[in-house]
């Protein structure tokens, strides 16, 4: 945690930006973009970065596009979305749509003529590197799954779009929320939190590798799935034998649908089991359901709200 905020600092301070493998987040180089082809020495992904006019970009995911305009950016194509801010929702309502980002619309992309595409590191993202490579349009697939790799995305983000202070501007806003919570949170009873990640027919549980994971590690609290390693995967299915053994004092739930009626059925799913009303967070209803534009997806920009509101749980005398 602290290795992450130092190597942070060290780059403002510099006033160089880190640029990262996509795929691997090896570090390639420091220095300002203006055009860059360069080979992973890990696993051998050649990326092309071109600056020195405005350029026209994609983004496929929300995320992205939050930072994205944070950043100073604007954009040629978007998802179809709602986990933005109504602000943005409004920046970008007559930004042309791509599509749904779990299957964007290759041709629409194409048409578009994009410099480049901001994906996320998402199977089906993945697939698409052939058909945008023969267009001659080239990919960054952006890793979003932990607190640091928002302040790289803004960086890289900020010298793509000409305005590196106002992406450090953001960083530095940031890592004070997290500096501010983290003291609040300093030698308070950690809680043994449960995240569970649910759509109507399926139930995960957030492992430390993923977004939620990572950031309640960073406000001193325990995540119970922690125990379970030599995972590669951020989620793994729920189990309800787990659960038990572990007996969390706070559950945290994500619904994976912005529809109330699918939430609803999450929670009646869940709450049917015997084996549920056992556990310790839900005899003393510590049991939550998290706002989907903050945890559902990576919040980019936003992560000082959802730091707020994960304090209040965890700490509500803090």
């Amino acid at each position: 945690m602290d290795r992450d905020h130092n190597d942070t600092s060290l780059s403002q301070a510099t006033g160089l930006s880190e640029c990262r493998c996509s795929r691997c987040n090896r570090l390639l180089f420091k220095g300002q973009v203006k055009y860059v082809e360069i080979q992973c020495p890990k696993c051998n992904l050649v990326q092309t970065i071109k600056k020195g006019r405005s350029l026209r970009l994609v983004a496929l995911n929300a995320s992205n596009v939050d930072l994205f305009y944070a950043a100073g950016g604007q954009l040629v194509g978007r998802p179809n979305t709602r986990a933005l801010s109504s602000d943005l929702m409004d920046k970008i309502k007559d930004v042309p749509s791509i599509g749904e980002t779990p299957s964007p619309d290759i041709e629409q992309i194409i048409a578009l003529k994009p410099d480049l595409v901001l994906a996320a590191d998402i199977h089906l993202h993945h697939s698409m590197l052939t058909s945008l490579a023969q267009a001659g349009i080239p990919m960054y697939i952006q890793k979003l799954n932990n607190y640091q790799q928002i302040s790289q995305a803004l960086l890289f983000y900020g010298e793509l779009t000409n305005h590196p202070r106002q992406a450090n501007q953001v960083i530095e806003r940031l890592n004070n929320k997290l500096q501010q919570a983290q003291e609040r949170s300093k030698n308070k009873p950690s809680p043994r939190v449960l995240i569970v990640w649910g759509s109507a027919e399926d139930f995960y549980m957030a492992l430390p590798s993923s977004f939620t994971g990572d950031l309640i590690y960073r406000l001193n609290a325990s995540n119970v799935a922690e125990s379970i390693t030599g995972q590669e995967e951020s989620y793994l299915p729920l189990s309800l034998d787990f659960a038990v053994q572990a007996d969390p004092d706070i559950i945290l739930i994500i619904p994976h649908s912005y529809e109330q009626k699918v939430n609803d059925k999450i929670r009646n799913e869940l709450t049917v089991q015997p084996a549920w009303q056992d556990l310790k967070a839900v005899r003393k209803n510590r049991v939550y359901q998290l706002p989907y534009h903050l945890f559902a997806v990576n919040p980019g920009s936003r992560v000082d709200e959802a730091i707020d509101y994960l304090l209040q749980l965890f700490y509500p005398d803090a």
